[in-house]
């Protein structure tokens, strides 16, 4: 079997996402300030390539792509306010639910790649199982107790994951693949911080000095960096696979990889270790069952 593409470039966004929580952990940049200067760099790396491969014309991608930038700008700030009150872990520990949610959804959108499937019923069924398999091992992989209220302070962050993927697909869809991640990394951006532009304005979430302080901006430049990389390979990853569920089943591996990082550094591993041992061979086994697939 030759390794997929898709598989390759999901784990390239997962390797930067890993990097980039912890250069977070270590640099300490305010929320709100980051997710603004990661947008920021987002702009100022790749408008240089929107400039010469251009932008794409079907306004199907543009739909998708606001539709995708109004949800993820509220899922920021939404997510940003969670923590504080609910926990990072609790956190992380229900946004996979939206793997399983995603993977359903993109057979209603798609019906013709439903009926794929169900040519393969035996592959089909050890899909869907090894999903449901990796949604247990994603949400057991901090150690925490997830209340009711929990779930209602960050449902709308679940909403947006699930679609997120699908709308990301549907970019990829409408636009070449000459232009299209460019173009996505650079308008989505734009996108967002025009919407967190207005939110800044009339809520004022940081303060001025805050978000434009010489941490903000230096924090802000290192990590963005590394986030247009993680964006950029995510997009390409959608390229190269039917269902797009797929790419956050293995894009989860981000937080395998910092418990390997800990266990490699000599740091206190606070998650469960089985649990990210059984998300890596629940990734192995898609790409194996995904590969049955033609």
């Amino acid at each position: 079997m030759i390794f997929p593409l898709w598989a390759g470039f999901g784990l390239l966004a997962a390797l930067t996402s890993a990097a980039m929580m912890l250069l977070q952990e270590r640099l300490k940049v305010d929320g709100f300030a980051l997710a603004f200067w990661c947008k920021i760099m987002c702009v100022v790396v790749t408008l240089p390539m929107v400039i010469i491969h251009g932008v794409p014309h079907d306004p199907v991608f543009y739909y998708a792509l606001g539709a995708s930038a109004v949800l993820y700008a509220i899922s920021d700030v939404v997510f940003f306010r969670a923590i504080p009150k609910v926990g990072a872990a609790v956190v992380s520990r229900l946004i996979p639910l939206a793997v399983i949610f995603g993977f359903i959804l993109w057979f209603m959108i798609d019906p013709a790649l439903f009926m794929k499937y169900m040519r393969y019923p035996g592959v089909s069924g050890a899909i869907l199982a090894v999903l449901l398999v990796w949604v247990w091992f994603a949400t057991h992989l901090k150690k925490c107790t997830v209340s009711m209220g929990a779930i209602r302070q960050v449902w709308f962050v679940i909403f947006a994951a699930t679609l997120g993927a699908p709308l990301a697909k549907i970019t990829t869809n409408h636009a070449g693949i000459e232009s299209g991640p460019y173009a996505y990394t650079c308008i989505q951006a734009l996108m967002m911080m025009t919407l967190w532009a207005v939110y800044y304005a009339v809520k004022k979430p940081v303060a001025p000095e805050v978000l434009f302080s010489r941490h903000s901006c230096i924090g802000g430049a290192i990590i963005g960096t590394v986030s247009v990389a993680s964006v950029l390979v995510a997009v390409l990853a959608y390229y190269h696979v039917d269902n797009p569920a797929y790419i956050p089943a293995v894009r989860y591996l981000d937080s395998t990889m910092i418990l390997g990082f800990y266990a490699l550094s000599g740091r206190k591993i606070e998650g469960n270790v089985w649990a990210g041992i059984g998300l890596v061979v629940c990734a192995a086994a898609l790409i194996i069952l995904k590969a049955q697939i033609h």
